[in-house]
């Protein structure tokens, strides 16, 4: 999930008794526990003890990007060696964070016989976020699930995004900055049009003094600056390239192909910018083609 890994991880790990009160009708969290099985090769993403109706019971929670055929089979393994391991229910949730096309999860789960006969049949609820009805979130009352609303059906309206922040200011909020940061984040990850990350960057910009004792937005500036720094680097090569070219072409045209190798298998700026000033330097043509070939070793 790359960049969406971490904040869904973030905050998860700070909204659990109200992921858990959305997604199970009249439960409560009790407690986190390992959600690593012996006989699997992956981990599951979260497994929590819950009571429902004051009885023990456990809830899996599964993480979704990409669509997944085998989805189905992965939520009913974890279900059944979360039972077997803990000897309670198991509750499968699986939230996609966004549209996941085809396939998908879709339950049941059955596991046939050759013949057609049903041998196992296994109930999982499965969210779509995109599906989901903004107003039907924020109606939920659960402060802790707020930072999904951008990725609900018509979150990405300034007005929604408005409606969170008001909330997560009130007196009283839990992880209130914390809240408001991955609220930040996700966003940033789904908004597409520029005039609205720029209002995005904007309005958040408001919220710096709340937001700076954040150790997610802190995660948030190393990322952006990560980004742009990666941007700027790969502009600064490219634009190195098309001078080291520019200056072959007019100089030493016979050589153009060989420059165009070297440039192309570069891949720091230090060197190009290394090898331009060899060339510029250069007094012939030989031995031009002897820098260029000795920069392409």
């Amino acid at each position: 999930m790359g960049e969406w890994d971490g904040k869904m991880k973030r905050l998860v790990s700070v909204a659990q008794e109200d992921f858990v009160s959305w997604l199970v009708e009249g439960a409560r969290f009790e407690g986190e526990l390992s959600a690593n099985f012996a006989t699997r090769d992956r981990d599951g993403d979260n497994l929590w003890q819950i009571s429902i109706e004051g009885k023990p019971s456990l809830l899996n929670l599964e993480l979704q990007l990409k669509p997944d055929e085998n989805m189905g089979r992965r939520m009913w393994e974890y279900n059944v060696d979360a039972d077997i391991k803990y000897e309670q229910p198991v509750k499968s949730v699986v939230v996609y964070l966004k549209k996941p096309g085809h396939p998908k999860a879709a339950p049941p789960y059955q596991v046939k016989l050759p013949n057609g006969e049903v041998i196992h049949t296994f109930s999982f609820t499965v969210i779509e976020l995109c599906k989901v009805k903004t107003k039907n979130l924020l109606q939920r009352g659960l402060k802790g699930i707020l930072p999904l609303v951008p990725l609900t059906q018509d979150g990405q309206d300034h007005d929604a995004i408005e409606y969170v922040i008001k909330e997560l200011r009130q007196p009283g909020v839990k992880k209130a900055d914390e809240l408001l940061s991955l609220t930040y984040g996700l966003a940033g990850l789904v908004f597409e049009n520029e005039s609205d990350k720029l209002w995005l960057v904007r309005r958040f910009a408001m919220l710096k003094d709340i937001l700076d004792e954040s150790w997610t937005f802190q995660e948030i500036k190393k990322e952006a600056q990560k980004e742009a720094y990666k941007e700027a680097h790969k502009e600064g090569l490219q634009a190195q390239r098309q001078s080291l070219i520019l200056l072959t072409q007019k100089y030493y045209p016979a050589l153009l192909q060989l420059a165009q190798d070297v440039c192309n298998a570069i891949q720091t700026l230090e060197e190009l910018q290394d090898l331009f000033q060899k060339i510029l330097q250069a007094e012939s043509e030989l031995e031009v083609r002897q820098i260029l070939l000795g920069a392409k070793k």
